[in-house]
Order: structure tokens, then C-alpha cells, then sequence
């Protein structure tokens, strides 16, 4: 009788622990919330970046952008087919001072120093496809600061497409939050 009383007690008990016991999601590797601040990214490219809350995506064109230098960003996004443009000499020096972070996305196959050194033309700069997808850099007091963005083992469109702007908005996010302090 005592070991049936114990027992049924002991059922009891797990039973009213697990029923208060609190779940939380567990982050998964990737995962990126939306940024908490409002974010002003301009765009130079063709794709489609999908819309996310609290960031206003700005497109244009780099002749634009250097006309116009007293516009206001905290980032700037530069997709792999205008790489070339960017490459180009009349735009290093935008690329030296620029004020806020600037991010190229498809750049597995070169170094973004091509964007911001005189003597790299994009040629001297290819790597052979083992670089990071997106990489970035905003130039500090005593040189650059560079971020390197690759994606998971067999990524998905997802990653490609929303994660990475995800990460690059967070960096952003931090970079101005920083910034402010």
C-alpha cells in the first residue's frame, strides 16, 4: 500500500513539475531577428530585397549617391553585377571616406580592398570562389573595420536572399548603435 501511496505521489509530483515548467525557443544557427531601429539602407543593384519592418531600403545608382554626398545612410548594399562599376577609380575615394558601412553581396570570388585601394584593380583581387558571400567595411581612424558574412552548408534562396540582408541590417544596427556612444 505504502509503495502505491509513494508511487502515485511521485506521478503526481512530475506531473504538476512539467506542467510549470517554461519552454523557450531555442535559437537556431542563422536565425537573425529584424532589426529594433529604423534603418535608411541605400540600395545599388537589380535584385529584389524583400521587405523588413523598421528599414527603409533606398535604390540608386552610384553616380547618384557620389553626386549627392550629404544624403544621410547607414548603409549602403552594392549587388554582384555592379562590382565592376564600383571597381572603378572615380569611385575609390567615395569608398576611402564613406562614413557608413558599405556591403557587397556575391563576393566569394574577390577581395572588397578593390573597392577602397588604388593599385588593386578587380582582376588582382579574384580569389578563386573561397571568400565570404557578402562582405563589408566602413573606414575608422587607423584603417577599416571589414566584416565577412558566409553562408551555412547548403544554403537555400532564404539564406541568400532575406538571412543575409537579416545580418547585414543587424550589423547596421549595431554600427549606429555604437556609433552613438
Amino acid at each position: 500500500m505504502k509503495k502505491k501511496y509513494f508511487l502515485l505521489l511521485f506521478i503526481f509530483s512530475t506531473i504538476l513539475v512539467s506542467c510549470t515548467t517554461q519552454k523557450e525557443a531555442i535559437p537556431q544557427p542563422g536565425d537573425s531577428g529584424d532589426p529594433s531601429i529604423a534603418l535608411r539602407i541605400v540600395v545599388i543593384g537589380d535584385d529584389q530585397i524583400e521587405g523588413i519592418d523598421s528599414v527603409n531600403f533606398v535604390k540608386t545608382t552610384l553616380q547618384d549617391l557620389v553626386k549627392d554626398e550629404n544624403q544621410q545612410f547607414d548603409g549602403l548594399i552594392i549587388s554582384k553585377e555592379y562590382f565592376e562599376e564600383a571597381a572603378k577609380k572615380q569611385y575609390k575615394d567615395f569608398f576611402k571616406n564613406i562614413k557608413y558601412p558599405v556591403f557587397f553581396l556575391g563576393t566569394e570570388n574577390i577581395l572588397t580592398a578593390v573597392f577602397h585601394e588604388d593599385e588593386l584593380s578587380l582582376e588582382d583581387a579574384k580569389i578563386g570562389g573561397w571568400g565570404p558571400y557578402a562582405s563589408g567595411f566602413v573606414r575608422v581612424e587607423d584603417g577599416y573595420n571589414e566584416w565577412a558574412l558566409y553562408l551555412p552548408n547548403n544554403s537555400t534562396n532564404n539564406d541568400k536572399e532575406k538571412n543575409i540582408i537579416l545580418r547585414i541590417c543587424n550589423i547596421l544596427q549595431k554600427y549606429k548603435k555604437d556609433k552613438k556612444e
